[in-house]
């Protein structure tokens, strides 16, 4: 199963995704990521990575480190 990467997940669209994304294909699937720390449900419903979307190297980084197939920003 591809995992899938959300960028944002700190905002009302993001923190509503990665709970649904959660529920339908598991918490481990699913890497929430902001440069804030999200709602506990979030933070602590599956893998977080604080990510500034600026940064294209720390990007790269947790795809490879999670082998990330999908990303939602």
């Amino acid at each position: 199963m591809a995992k899938i990467l959300v960028i944002g997940s700190s905002g009302q669209i993001g923190t509503e995704l990665v709970i649904e994304l959660r529920k339908t294909l598991g918490g481990e699937q699913v890497v929430a990521s902001d440069i804030k720390l999200p709602m506990e449900e979030v933070l602590f419903g599956g893998p977080f990575e604080e990510l500034d979307v600026l940064d294209p190297v720390h990007i790269t980084r947790v795809v490879e480190k999670h082998n990330i197939k999908e990303v939602y920003l």
